[in-house]
């Protein structure tokens, strides 16, 4: 009975550990979480005066009117007046230069100061050595020490890393608090006598005592060899050492392929390698370790070129190379090192001086600023903000030329006649153009599976919002005539797409173009886009238990 209460408060000593521990590994988790701050650079001018024109073109709008305020209109009139004496220069100002490329289908765009005017001024292409940004030539720089600004990727991966961190704190705090309701679960106080007489009073009852008495496993297994642990063990009845022992104190264990013999670990002197030897206690058993001596038969086995694959083949302590040349029990060969280095400071001298070179070669920016066809077009055409290059003529191609070029680039493989209304590259284009016109960004969105992302602003200030799905739509007389039928599409397909955008917090639109019938070929690309027409629809998931209202 009078146990009771230390063993209750044993137990809520126990959990009150776990806690504290709990509490100090939290502390010290959040810690090293906010040790990482970002570095203090000094920051650049706002996004919103880097990206402020939506499209390389600058224009001059009047100033609004007011009817209720009379002071509006002389304004208006002032405006109106100093752009009619001095008027502004004509828009584009710049007109940049693009090489078409036949290899990729795409437009690639060299000029540095074009490159940053294209991806600031709304947006355009990709860097080729970048995931959408062409920043390649900066962070290579911050790899070198040689820039001190801010890399938008260094910043996601910055972030990505304070992810990880706080996502790994939360499931260790739910692992602890599981850990806490099992030990609270666990534990059964005692309610009556035989519970309470049957609790251990001593230490000595929590010691396991075997059949011969001994608390010691090893001695109760073997109890005809438990004297012999400063004798060194012996084989075929010869020692180790030299010395004769009788037959009954010898110990042979023989096997097939591999000889597993156990010896005693003799102490170890006072002050060696800096520790103090362990003292052992009689209940201790002895520690033992167990040396592996391979065969002559699996000593002489070779790696052959047809073995499967592993992660060691490279670097085998046995001294097994990737060739398969190198056998098993040979020794490997040995690296030229100088005299008095070590190979691990040979090594760190290497990649210094690897670095000091790579730093003293000069930096020569590599990247390119690639467009689709769809957004090179939008550039010529809509807003003649870029001229495409023959890159065997070396001669610009006109807006009609262009468009002939990316509707037959848009077939595979490509065609030179009969070019059909429903091309890939007019229905993409007149849905990009039809967003494009509204404000709307529109980026590739193969990323999501889909063929259009639509960005408020720009990938810099927000995600993107919508997800466009492209879809012919053949509506006419004429088609219907012909018995012509838009691919069919399952539900299957359709609630996948749908799965996906909803998962990545995105709204599916799929857009159906009016497909036309056909049309003579010596038309313009202004009659051409005349006869589309574009209609939206929102794909939402109905749940239940969100949309009641």
């Amino acid at each position: 009975m009078a146990d009771t209460p230390s063993a209750v408060s044993a137990t809520s000593n126990l959990h009150d550990t776990a806690s504290a521990s709990v509490e100090s590994a939290s502390t010290q988790t959040q810690s090293q979480v906010k040790s990482n701050p970002r570095s203090s650079t000094p920051r650049g001018p706002p996004l919103h005066q880097i990206y402020a024109l939506p499209v390389p073109i600058r224009t001059f709008p009047l100033p609004s009117f007011y009817p209720n305020n009379p002071i509006s209109l002389f304004h208006v009139i002032y405006a109106w007046a100093s752009q009619l004496i001095s008027p502004p220069p004509p828009e584009p100002a710049v007109i940049h230069k693009g090489v078409w490329s036949p290899e990729t289908r795409s437009i690639h765009i060299k000029d540095p100061k074009s490159i940053r005017a294209l991806w600031e001024q709304g947006f355009f292409g990709k860097g080729n050595y970048s995931r959408s940004e062409p920043n390649w030539f900066k962070r290579e720089q911050a790899r070198r020490g040689k820039h001190e600004g801010h890399v938008a990727e260094d910043l996601t991966a910055q972030r990505r890393e304070e992810r990880k961190m706080m996502k790994w704190d939360r499931a260790r705090k739910e692992q602890e608090a599981i850990q806490r309701t099992r030990l609270l679960e666990a534990w059964v106080a005692p309610v009556g006598p035989v519970e309470l007489l049957a609790l251990p009073n001593s230490h000595c009852d929590l010691v396991p005592t075997f059949s011969n008495g001994s608390a010691n496993r090893e001695l109760a297994e073997n109890p005809a060899t438990g004297g012999l642990e400063n004798v060194d063990e012996t084989t075929n009845g010869v020692p180790l050492n030299g010395a004769s022992l009788p037959l009954s104190t010898t110990t042979v264990k023989t096997t097939t392929k591999v000889v597993v013999a156990e010896k005693d670990e003799t102490p170890a002197p006072p002050g060696m390698n800096g520790h103090s030897p362990r003292p052992c206690t009689p209940t201790e058993p002895p520690k033992r370790r167990k040396s592996v001596r391979f065969s002559p038969k699996v000593e002489s086995a070779t790696f052959q070129l047809s073995d499967p694959p592993s992660p060691h083949r490279g670097a085998q302590p046995n001294g097994s190379t990737v060739d398969g040349n190198h056998t098993v029990g040979s020794a490997p060969p040995s690296r030229l090192t100088e005299p008095g280095l070590s190979e691990p400071l040979l090594e760190s001298t290497n990649i210094s001086e690897t670095r000091s070179e790579s730093n003293d070669v000069q930096l020569v920016d590599k990247e390119h600023l690639q467009l689709c066809l769809e957004e090179a077009f939008y550039l010529v055409f809509a807003l003649g903000a870029l001229t495409v290059l023959d890159p065997s003529t070396g001669k610009p191609f006109t807006a009609s030329d262009l468009f002939t070029l990316c509707r037959q680039m848009s077939y595979i493989p490509p065609r030179q006649i009969n070019l059909q209304p429903d091309d890939p590259f007019l229905i993409h284009y007149a849905v990009y153009h039809h967003f494009r016109s509204l404000g709307w960004v529109a980026r590739p969105g193969i990323k999501f599976g889909v063929d259009w992302m639509l960005y408020n602003r720009g990938p810099v200030f927000s995600h993107a919002e919508f997800a466009v799905m492209v879809l012919p739509a053949y509506t006419d007389p004429w088609w219907k005539s012909e018995g012509r039928r838009p691919p069919q599409r399952s539900w299957h397909w359709l609630h996948t797409v749908n799965r996906v955008q909803t998962t990545a917090l995105k709204t599916l639109v799929l857009a159906y173009v009016d497909i036309p019938p056909p049309f003579e070929e010596n038309l313009g690309a202004v009659e051409i886009l005349k006869r589309y027409r574009v209609r939206e629809f929102i794909v939402k998931r109905w749940l239940s238990n969100r949309n009641r209202d």
